[in-house]
């Protein structure tokens, strides 16, 4: 029988799975590196690929779960922020030549939405949200059983809808966005801009890590439960944005904010309550914590490549 490869590239480190095309758990999973001083991007994964090519079958295709904007009609990486020179990157092209098999090439967020859907927190349900809340925002749909992916694949940017013209700015470089307002970042920037205004708070850094903050709010801290429930607030307003528009059965969370539990969830549910059109969007909505974990974007991205084989 045939393998499939699949990838989960970060900025940091990539991960890699073989699976066999007739199991649903991969048989290995490997890492590397992204990026080092002594190889770019591209080499590093080739490495990481070759190094977990199967001896004993032949391998139906290698299918990439890459960050940023993401091209899926061409397999190409349009722009990946936190990976040098992945400006209009032809990912798909390149790993094809090398290996001589069928590439895919597609969002991570999306690949891991997938993965929720078939195998996590989703399964069962047809019509479906995801947001990984992190050091970013993003996420994936799933509307009436099938990935909703645009006309080049980069629809589903759903941590840069505008929620306020004049808010504060995103990593994109735009303000206001949904992103700058509920991710880990987010509230990391609220707290330095209110430590540096003089509030008062147990936090020793001038910098704290998200994770630092959620410990000094389960502490009692007042500035980092307000950073807490501005971000639930916000990812209320948001997630009722997108529930009037795709009317999901299922709405998942991952990332590690949402690890963060009623620290942002309490005021979320609150928030949601508050800006929803009608409680009918909320009756018998699923909300969940995904359930795959770092696995959801290799699991993903093989369930899209079965799909397309």
């Amino acid at each position: 029988m045939d393998a499939i490869i699949t990838l989960d590239i970060g900025g940091t480190n990539t991960r890699c799975a073989l699976f066999h095309a007739e199991k649903d758990d991969p048989v290995s999973i490997d890492r590397i590196e992204t990026t080092t001083e002594s190889a770019s991007a591209i080499d590093n994964i080739s490495q990481l690929i070759e190094r977990n090519w199967p001896k004993d079958r032949s391998v139906a295709g290698i299918a990439a779960a890459a960050p940023g904007s993401i091209d899926v009609v061409q397999n190409k990486v349009i722009l990946a922020p936190n990976i040098p020179n992945w400006r209009d990157f032809p990912l798909g092209e390149i790993l094809q030549k090398r290996f001589g098999v069928k590439v895919l090439v597609n969002n991570d967020a999306r690949m891991a939405a997938v993965g929720e859907w078939k195998r996590g927190a989703g399964r069962g349900h047809n019509d479906i949200l995801y947001f990984t809340v992190s050091t970013g925002l993003g996420g994936g749909v799933i509307t009436g059983g099938r990935i909703l992916q645009g006309a080049v694949g980069i629809a589903t940017e759903v941590g840069h809808i505008v929620l306020q013209d004049d808010g504060p700015a995103c990593g994109c470089g735009r303000f206001g966005h949904f992103e700058a307002f509920s991710s880990g970042t987010g509230i990391h920037n609220y707290v330095c801009g209110k430590i540096k205004a003089g509030a008062p708070t147990i936090l020793k850094s001038s910098s704290p890590s998200t994770k630092e903050i959620a410990e000094a709010a389960k502490a009692g801290d007042a500035l980092a439960l307000e950073a807490f429930n501005r971000a639930g607030y916000y990812l209320g307003i948001g997630v009722a944005n997108y529930l009037h528009i795709f009317n999901p059965s299922c709405v998942i969370f991952g990332g590690g904010v949402s690890q963060s539990g009623d620290l942002i969830f309490k005021p979320f549910r609150a928030s949601l309550e508050q800006h929803v059109l009608s409680p009918n969007y909320l009756a018998n909505l699923k909300i969940a914590v995904a359930e795959l974990g770092d696995n959801a974007g290799l699991i993903g991205t093989f369930e899209y490549m079965k799909q397309n084989l």
